[in-house]
C-alpha cells in the first residue's frame, strides 16, 4: 500500500534510493541512503558544501541569496544544499564532483623511533600438570595479582581436564590481572591494535605483541564526518539529538571494527586474538569514542581531566577479545588531546636538551614548545580554511584536490598536481599554501592580500568576491566552471596563518626566546606531511628559523599509539607529559591579539622573517 507520507529519493550517480517522511531534508535523507556528503558545518546550512542538483521532483529551498554560499551560476543550473532542502514528493538528486565525500589522501606514515616491546599484555603457557598450576598461582599472590574466582576454576579445569595445558593472559598496567585462560599454547597469537582515531580518518596499525612488528595498516573515513566535519558539529549532535551520543560514538566504534574486520582477513587471524587497543585522538574524539559526555568541552576555561581512559574494548562494541583493554592516550586540554601527547612522545622532545617546536595544523593548530625539563602548549583557532571552509573551490585532501602549485612567471599561468591525477574538482590546504605564496613571490597579490589590479593577464579577472585569479580554465576541470581563488578566499587564508603564526610567535616572547633559538622543528600530522615549508613560511604561516632543521615526523599521533600499545614505559611518558606540561591559553593574553594582527601584512613581523625583511630593505 502506497504510503503517501513517505516519499523515495534517488540519489545519482549513486543509483541509491531511500524512502523518508515528506519533509525530511536531502541530508538526512542521504544519510539514510548512505551517501556520503561533504559538509564542514554538520548540516546546518553555513559552509555550503553539501551542494547537489535536483533533477526531478520538488524541495523546500529555502536560502539566503545574501550568504552566496551558491554562485548565481549554480541557482540557475538547479542547485541546492542539501541540508536546506526538504523533500515535498519523490524526488532524484545529482550530487555534483565537488560535493562527493571520496576516499581521502590519508597519512599513514609515521617516524617512529626504535622500541624494545614490553606491552601491557603477556601470555604464559602452563602444562597441564598440578604442580604447575599451584606454582603459577602462588607466584601470583606473591606478585599481588588480580584474579577472578571463575578464572582460577577455568584453569583449574583446564589442568584436569585436559592434556594440553593452557595459556594464561596476563595485564600489567596500572595493576596486575589475570585476563583470562585458554586452551592450549597461544603464546604466538598475541595482537594488538594501536589506532589514530582523527576526526577525519581512522588510521589503525595490526601489531604482534610478542615482537612489537606493525603487520600491516588499514585507513579510512572515520564514519562521523556524516554529522559535520568539525569537532563542534559532532558535539551539537550528539547532544541535540535523542540517542545522539551513541549515534556519533557508534559510527567511529563502526569505523574501527571494519579496519579490525579488513586486517583479520588480510593476516588471517581471529578477531579474539587482539588484546588491547591504543588510541590517540583530541580531546573530542576521545571522549565520543568512550561514550564520555562532550557538553563540558563547550565551555572556555572547562578543566579537562589529564588522565587517561583504560575502560574494556568489547564495552564499547569493538570487535576484539572481549578481555582487551582499550587505552585512550591522556589528553591535557579542550584542544589539547592525546594526538598531541602522541606527537611529543613521538618527537623525543621531551627528551632532548635542545629547545624544539612542534606544529600540528588541523582546524585548530597545536603548538608544544620546549625541551627536557619543561613543555609550554597552546592552541591557536587557526579555522577550517585550510581543510577548505570559506574557501569557494576549498576542500579536503581527497581524489580530484589540487595538492600542489607552481605559477609560471612570464605568463602567469599555474601548473599543478592533482591528487589522484585526474581532473581538478579544487584545492586541498597544501595546494592553497603553494598558490598563495607563489602569488606572493610573482606579485600578483600585494602585502594586503590584494590581488593587482594593473597586471594585464588572462588569468585575473573582477568577480562577485573582489578580484580573483583563475587558478584552471573550466575545460581543465572535473566541474565544468574555472577554478579560482579570490581576494574573499584570501582574506580567509591570511585569517587562517595568523592565527596559527601568532600562536608560535606568543609562546617565544613567553619564554623570551628569539627564532634563532630554535635548533628543531617537528611538523606531524596529514597537513604537516604535504606542506612545503618554504610555502608556509613565504606566506607567514610559520616563522622562518635560521638555525632549525625541520623534521617531518608524519603521523605522530598513531606513532605515539603505537609507542604507548609496545611498550608501558611510554604509557608512563605520555601519562607525566599530560600532568606536567604548562598549558597557555591564547584567548585571555592581550598579545595574541597583536601577533595576530601583525600577520595580517606578508609574511609578518621582521623578528620572525629576518631575511625575508632583509631581502626586502636590499630591493627597495
Amino acid at each position: 500500500m502506497l504510503d503517501v507520507d513517505k516519499v523515495t529519493v534517488i540519489f545519482q550517480p549513486y543509483g541509491k534510493r531511500v524512502q523518508v517522511p515528506k519533509g525530511t531534508t536531502l541530508f538526512e535523507a542521504a544519510l539514510k541512503a548512505g551517501v556520503g556528503l561533504r559538509s564542514v558545518c554538520g548540516g546546518k546550512g553555513s559552509c555550503g558544501k553539501c551542494k547537489v542538483i535536483v533533477r526531478k521532483g520538488k524541495v523546500d529551498f529555502k536560502y539566503n541569496v545574501e550568504e552566496k554560499l551558491l554562485t548565481p551560476e549554480e541557482l540557475s543550473k538547479g542547485y541546492v544544499l542539501a541540508c536546506l532542502s526538504k523533500c515535498l514528493t519523490d524526488c532524484e538528486v545529482y550530487v555534483p564532483p565537488e560535493s562527493r565525500l571520496e576516499r581521502p589522501k590519508i597519512q599513514t606514515e609515521a617516524i617512529i623511533p626504535k622500541v624494545v616491546p614490553n606491552p601491557a599484555i603477556r601470555k604464559i603457557y602452563i602444562p597441564s600438570d598440578e604442580f604447575a598450576v599451584a606454582k603459577f598461582l602462588e607466584s601470583i599472590k606473591e606478585e599481588r595479582t588480580h584474579l577472578a574466582h571463575e578464572i582460577e576454576s577455568k584453569l583449574m579445569d583446564i589442568a584436569e581436564s585436559s592434556n594440553e595445558g593452557g595459556t594464561v593472559i596476563l595485564w600489567n598496567f596500572k595493576g596486575k590481572e589475570v585476563l583470562d585462560v585458554e586452551l592450549g599454547d597461544t603464546r604466538s597469537k598475541a595482537y594488538g591494535l594501536a589506532i589514530d582515531v582523527g576526526t577525519t580518518k581512522v588510521v589503525a596499525y595490526l601489531v604482534d605483541l610478542n615482537t612489537g612488528e606493525i603487520l600491516g595498516l588499514e585507513s579510512d573515513y572515520n564514519k562521523q564526518l556524516i554529522y559535520g566535519e568539525d569537532v563542534i558539529s559532532r558535539i551539537s549532535y550528539a547532544l541535540e539529538k535523542s540517542n545522539g551520543l551513541k549515534m556519533v560514538q557508534k559510527a567511529v566504534v563502526d569505523t574501527i571494527n571494519d579496519l579490525i574486520n579488513r586486517l583479520a582477513q588480510r593476516f588471517d587471524i581471529k578477531s579474539y586474538e587482539i588484546y588491547d587497543v591504543c588510541t590517540a585522538g583530541n580531546t573530542v574524539m576521545t571522549y565520543l569514542l568512550i561514550g564520555k559526555d562532550p557538553s563540558p568541552l563547550l565551555k572556555t576555561g572547562a578543566e579537562v581531566p589529564r588522565e587517561s581512559y583504560l575502560i574494556n574494548a568489547k564495552s564499547i562494541g569493538l570487535n576484539v577479545n572481549t578481555s582487551a583493554k582499550l587505552y585512550c592516550l591522556p589528553c591535557a586540554g579542550r584542544f589539547l588531546g592525546g594526538d598531541v601527547i602522541g606527537d611529543i612522545i613521538a618527537s623525543g622532545m621531551h627528551r632532548s636538551q635542545e629547545i624544539a617546536l612542534l606544529i600540528d595544523i588541523g582546524t585548530n593548530a597545536e603548538v608544544v614548545l620546549g625541551c627536557e625539563g619543561w613543555l609550554l602548549a597552546t592552541t591557536g583557532p587557526a579555522g577550517p580554511a585550510f581543510e577548505g571552509w570559506g574557501i569557494r573551490f576549498g576542500m579536503r585532501a581527497i581524489e580530484g584536490a589540487i595538492e600542489r602549485v607552481k605559477i609560471d612567471p612570464s605568463t602567469l599561468r599555474a601548473e599543478y598536481s592533482v591528487i589522484g591525477n585526474v581532473k581538478p574538482r579544487g584545492i586541498c590546504g597544501s595546494g592553497l599554501i603553494d598558490l598563495l605564496a607563489e602569488m606572493f613571490r610573482h606579485k600578483i597579490i600585494d602585502t594586503l592580500g590584494k590581488i593587482n589590479r594593473r597586471i594585464k593577464s588572462p588569468y585575473i579577472r573582477g568577480g562577485p568576491d573582489g578580484y580573483e585569479y583563475v587558478v584552471v580554465p573550466k575545460e581543465e576541470t572535473a566541474i565544468g566552471r574555472d577554478i579560482v581563488i579570490t581576494e574573499k578566499d584570501i582574506a580567509n587564508l591570511i585569517d587562517s596563518k595568523s592565527s596559527v603564526c601568532a600562536a608560535i610567535s606568543v609562546l617565544l616572547k613567553k619564554m623570551r626566546l628569539s627564532v634563532y633559538d630554535i635548533t628543531k622543528v617537528y611538523i606531524c600530522g596529514a597537513f604537516g606531511r604535504y606542506l612545503d615549508p618554504n610555502s608556509a613560511i613565504a606566506i607567514g604561516l610559520i616563522p622562518e628559523f635560521p638555525n632549525a632543521e625541520i623534521r617531518y615526523i608524519g603521523n605522530g599521533s598513531l606513532a605515539g599509539a603505537y609507542l604507548a600499545l609496545v611498550s608501558t614505559k611510554y604509557r608512563d611518558e605520555a601519562e607525566f607529559i599530560a600532568k606536567s606540561l604548562a598549558y597557555y591559553d591564547l584567548m585571555k593574553d592581550m598579545d595574541f591579539m597583536d601577533e595576530y594582527l601583525a600577520g595580517f601584512v606578508l609574511p609578518g613581523k621582521k623578528e620572525l622573517f629576518p631575511t625575508w625583511w632583509e631581502a626586502s630593505r636590499r630591493n627597495r
